[in-house]
């Protein structure tokens, strides 16, 4: 007889399986946790909620003759009300009752998949949210370049960092009035995406008339011109025609208007930062420059970061450390001219945005929880007999719209040239 080999004892040896599950796709919600966390919150009705603004000084200035001479009349202040009002979003996950039965318990796996749904679909959920502050209130999540056969590549700034596997979109046309899927009545799920190397998206069905300029938009938007989350490209504009939540811009074409500077493609420099900070000075007065935070891509952070570790000599001051404008990563910590930098991987790659975070807020008519009918939070599916399925559905849902209540207050850089690498 042979001696006893490994194949022979295989049914008798233990298979370890490793008690963590790493996560392997980006989930950031960094500009909505720090607008939840630093903006105003109000609880609002279905009707829209009111901002009042102070919009033009009051009050006639000049010299008179005190000696009886005519005083003349005089004006006051003006004020107008910018609108807004909250949209739902809504966020399924459905689990067959297979999946609970054999994760339940220790002895048969490391994780409990229905309870981990829970935590993982509420991530999920704020990155979508997260994703849709990026954008200019039309849901719009990306612009398609090119199309070969059910691959898409994403235009940058934003490429194809704003859409996640396993997401329902529709595709528009450049305009924004014809819904494809809806003329073609086919829906569209992304199957892969890849933001870092090729910026393309793979979906399972093309609408008929997709073409290179059409842009990507999230499920559940519908008509021409849809109106989705008011992101960060919708409140720091410096456009002067359209409107402005309800507010016509050329009306007020520099009220409204955030201080720009275009950066003409260039890399960044300290100068495009210094020049952003005093057109925010010079919008509102050089004591009214608030707690601003810069926001931006991790290219425009890779960027700053080069400003810093290529000085060749440095002469480091001693005493106030407050007199170091750039911050050439000494310390540790990040700035840019003292202002304190974010970097996320959703934000536009081609763009810096200084924000004062003290004007931001948002109107929430439901916070982010389950979906609730008569104490229920789960449903039941039913099968193609009318009796029930085996497998279950749950919704996260939430009604809020962002605001920012003083668009002059931030400023932005755009049009930046990317880093070499990315």
């Amino acid at each position: 007889m042979p001696a006893q080999a490994n194949a022979n004892v295989i049914a008798l040896q233990l298979e370890k399986v490793r008690d963590k599950v790493p996560l392997l796709y980006e989930r950031d919600d960094i500009l909505l946790t720090m607008i939840q966390q630093r903006g105003d919150v109000e609880k609002v009705s279905s009707r829209n909620m009111r901002l009042p603004l102070q919009v033009n000084p009051g009050g006639k200035a000049g010299s008179y003759n005190a000696d009886g001479g005519d005083m003349g009349r005089g004006s006051g202040t003006a004020y107008d009300v910018a609108q807004v009002s909250p949209i739902f979003f809504r966020f399924a996950i459905e689990i067959t009752k297979l999946v609970e039965y054999a994760t339940t318990g220790r002895e048969r796996a490391i994780e409990n998949a229905a309870k981990r749904e829970v935590a993982q679909g509420m991530k999920q959920f704020r990155a979508f949210l997260d994703k849709l502050m990026q954008t200019a209130g039309n849901g719009v999540l990306g612009t398609i370049s090119s199309v070969s056969g059910a691959t898409f590549t994403m235009t940058v700034p934003n490429g194809a960092a704003l859409v996640y596997p396993g997401q329902v979109i529709q595709i528009y046309d450049t305009t924004l009035t014809t819904n494809r899927n809806v003329a073609a009545s086919v829906t569209t799920t992304v199957l892969s995406a890849d933001p870092i190397t090729t910026q393309t998206i793979t979906v399972d069905n093309v609408p008929t008339g997709t073409v290179a300029t059409d842009v990507i938009v999230h499920d559940g938007l519908s008509g021409a011109q849809p109106v989705s989350l008011y992101g960060i490209k919708y409140h720091q504009n410096n456009a002067t025609t359209g409107t402005w939540l309800n507010l016509n811009r050329a009306t007020y074409p520099v009220q409204l208007a955030t201080p720009r500077v275009n950066a003409g493609n260039a890399a960044l420099t300290p100068s495009n930062v210094r020049l952003a900070i005093n057109k925010v000075r010079k919008s509102l007065g050089i004591n009214h420059l608030g707690k601003l935070i810069a926001y931006m891509a991790v290219e425009q952070e890779h960027a700053w970061e080069n400003l810093g570790i290529t000085v060749s000599q440095i002469i480091k001051e001693g005493g106030d450390k407050s007199g170091n404008d750039l911050d050439l990563l000494f310390s540790g910590r990040k700035t840019m001219s003292g202002i304190p930098i974010k970097a996320s991987v959703n934000a536009d790659q081609t763009r810096v945005d200084f924000l004062d975070l003290s004007h931001w807020g948002r109107a929430v008519l439901k916070d982010i929880d389950f979906y609730e009918v008569n104490g229920n939070t789960v449903f039941p599916i039913y099968g193609a007999s009318g009796g029930i399925a085996a497998s279950y559905i749950f919704y996260f849902d939430t009604a809020f719209q962002v605001w920012d209540d003083s668009p002059r207050t931030g400023a932005y850089i755009d049009t930046l040239a990317r880093p070499s690498g990315y």
